[in-house]
């Protein structure tokens, strides 16, 4: 019973380890092209105004 305990235990600690990124690239990031991200097309389009008091 404890060597299985200790198999559930450490299945756990690797799924954790691998939906963490500690493994390497996490499953929901592959084919992210995480650049595009960081880049504006064109940051002058968007302009932020303050809503309105109620």
């Amino acid at each position: 019973m404890r060597v299985l305990f200790i198999l559930i235990l450490l299945a756990n600690l690797g799924v954790y380890a691998l939906g963490q990124g500690w493994l390497g690239m996490r499953p929901e990031d592959e084919g992210r092209d995480t650049r595009r991200f960081t880049q504006e097309l064109n940051p002058g389009a968007v302009t932020l105004t303050p809503r309105p008091a109620p």
